[in-house]
């Protein structure tokens, strides 16, 4: 692996993160389709989604110990790579129990790519000194946004094989160059002698906020497709649309997320994000116009975008000597939500209806703004 210089590592990382998210979006069409396939109901396949955060939480404290023992640039390239594979499970499984396997693979491999990831993103923002994580996660909006609206294409047009090919193929070549310009691995191995990465009282606040932003996310990506399908009788390509507009809107916010903390500081920030999420996502489930829905998700996705990356980068301010356990213990509880959220909708409306479960995002976006002061660590070099 080629030492980087921190400039070229920061465009390394954020191609990273670019990858990760058109993966996740060229998944995201799939997702109605496996509800027919599997002919399974709101309440069965949300549970089955359980899977992929079963997968995530075992996951992500290993994954912060990896990083420690092997730095996160190498366990950033492997699982890289790992995803691009693991993508194909989900798609094509036959059946409800190999839904559920590979959703539990592809979740691990999720889980342990993110944390490590976002340690990375944390070493190139020390080295640079400045704010850069909220681009990071722009990358990864923007990939969602074009994973869903390739992904959505190609699947109208050609197919499911062609459709997770040519993206896996892309990713694949992207990984390959964005390797050789990763920061050297010792930037952040072994800089602790404890290991393992559960949850301490120092990140603990930080983590159940996470939980509920990427509750929020999980649920959009997971759900979002499903509920305009359902709602306005579209084509599955259609409804992919949903969540591509809500990325969106996340790319917007993220690329100028960074510039915004300065000016703004992080807590206000949060505020404001958290209330324009909850606004936007409350009118897309109440308007009666698919094309207002979508731009309501632009709005949604707009407020949402920056709260994550800045409750990462708390994270990994928390815990100085091993920022890669830092975030691994907050993404540990955020992944919970960002997996475990899906199956909780499911099961909601199951009782009552998908847009009124989804609702359930709107309360967690309020309770996010209203103990925003929590993320006055990210302000911290």
């Amino acid at each position: 692996m080629i030492q980087a210089s921190p400039s070229r590592a920061r465009w390394a990382v954020g191609a990273t993160f670019l990858l990760h998210g058109m993966l996740i979006g060229g998944w995201v069409p799939h997702i109605p389709l496996a509800k027919e396939r599997l002919e399974a109901g709101p309440a069965l396949f949300g549970l089955a989604l359980l899977s992929f955060a079963g997968g995530a939480v075992f996951a992500m404290p290993l994954a912060g110990a990896l990083i420690n023992r092997f730095g996160s640039a190498t366990l950033t390239t492997i699982t890289g790579f790992l995803f691009c594979f693991a993508f194909f499970g989900p798609i094509f499984a036959p059946t409800l129990m190999t839904f559920v396997i590979a959703g539990f693979v592809m979740g691990m491999v999720i889980g342990s790519m993110d944390v490590a990831m976002n340690s990375h993103g944390i070493a190139v923002e020390k080295a640079l000194r400045l704010p850069t994580m909220s681009m990071f996660h722009g990358g990864f909006s923007i990939g969602g946004m074009v994973g869903a609206f390739l992904g959505a294409a190609l699947l109208k047009y050609h197919g499911e094989v062609v459709q997770a090919c040519v993206i896996a193929v892309i990713c694949l070549m992207m990984q390959f160059i964005a390797m050789q310009n990763y920061l050297p691995a010792a930037v952040d191995k072994g800089l602790s002698g404890s290991h393992f990465a559960w949850p301490t009282k120092a990140t603990i606040g930080l983590g159940l906020l996470c939980f509920l932003a990427l509750m929020i996310e999980g649920s959009i990506l997971d759900w979002a497709a499903i509920m305009m399908r359902e709602k306005f009788l579209i084509d599955a390509s259609f409804a992919a649309l949903a969540f591509g507009f809500y990325q969106g809107g996340m790319s917007v916010a993220r690329l100028t997320g960074d510039w915004i903390r300065q000016k703004a500081g992080a807590v206000r920030m949060v505020t404001i994000s958290a209330l324009m999420a909850a606004t936007g996502t409350a009118l897309a489930l109440v308007v009666p116009s698919p094309y207002v829905a979508l731009a309501a998700f632009v709005f949604a996705g707009l407020g949402i975008g920056n709260v994550a990356p800045i409750l990462f980068a708390g994270g990994g301010r928390l815990e100085p000597d091993a920022p890669g356990r830092g975030i691994a213990a907050v993404t540990t509880l955020g992944y919970s939500g960002f997996l475990c959220g899906p199956p909780l909708i499911g099961f909601a409306a199951q009782l009552t209806s998908l847009p009124a479960a989804l609702f359930l995002t709107v309360i967690a976006a309020v309770i996010i703004a209203f103990y925003a002061r929590t993320v006055d660590a990210a302000d911290t070099y």
